[in-house]
């Protein structure tokens, strides 16, 4: 069995504007803002992770598998109430719910799928983020 070593990754972002930040993530920059603002905010961006986290893993499972994916089509929609957000609600503060449709073009029976959706669901770092508590430490540093 290969054995794997742990990862680090990182993100830094900078602030534009009240709203706004820039993060870099590697070679990459990512526009982030608040919810209906000017770029996606970070609610959608945990959508769009989980959609492609699921694209990326699906792609591996097959192969495991064996089966063959012709075309993957996501759909991830959270339910979300902002009271917290504003300082004034009781609710959580992050979705209440995400529900994920998982549109699949593959020459596999539907049980065959079904195990692979399962395998998916397991092997999904994001997934599993959102479905299970990690531990977060957020601290701040003057400058």
């Amino acid at each position: 069995m290969v054995e794997y070593k742990d990862m680090t990754i990182k993100v830094v972002g900078k602030r534009i504007s009240p709203t706004k930040m820039m993060v870099k993530a590697g070679e990459f920059e990512i526009m982030i803002d608040k919810v209906g603002g000017e770029s996606p905010s970070p609610l959608d961006y945990t959508l769009a992770s989980l959609a492609g986290c699921i694209n990326i893993v699906g792609t591996l499972v097959a192969k495991d598998m064996g089966i063959n994916i012709e075309d993957i089509e996501i759909e991830a929609e959270g339910v979300f109430n902002p009271g917290k957000l504003y300082g004034k609600g009781t609710q959580r503060a992050g979705y209440k719910e995400i529900k994920v449709k998982v549109k699949v073009k593959s020459d596999a029976n539907e049980e065959t799928l079904e195990e692979w959706l399962k395998q998916v669901e397991e092997r999904c770092p994001i997934s599993d983020n959102l479905a299970t508590p990690t531990p977060t430490k957020v601290e701040f540093e003057k400058f």
